[in-house]
């Protein structure tokens, strides 16, 4: 499936409902975006977000005690990998 969304002026996108449907996502879960050769993805946290990216700190060598929740989540922290 592909929908077509507008960036808006702070950058945010508007995930299209019959997107968010179909991935069972609901306001207040927690998605990962990926990027990789040119293409986005976005997936899904399932569970304890917290434990889900401990995982991905555990992973790519990242402290959890340094990952910070906020706007920018975990952008800086997983730069680069």
């Amino acid at each position: 499936m592909k929908l077509k969304s507008r960036v808006g002026p702070k950058g945010q996108v508007v995930i299209p409902k019959s997107i968010r449907d179909a991935l069972g996502i609901r306001p207040d879960d927690v998605v990962l975006f990926d990027v990789e050769g040119g293409k986005a993805t976005l997936e899904v946290v399932m569970g304890d977000p917290i434990k889900f990216l401990e995982e991905i700190a555990r992973l790519y060598g990242t402290e959890s005690s340094k990952l910070v929740w906020g706007e920018r989540l975990y952008e800086e922290a997983l730069e680069g990998s």
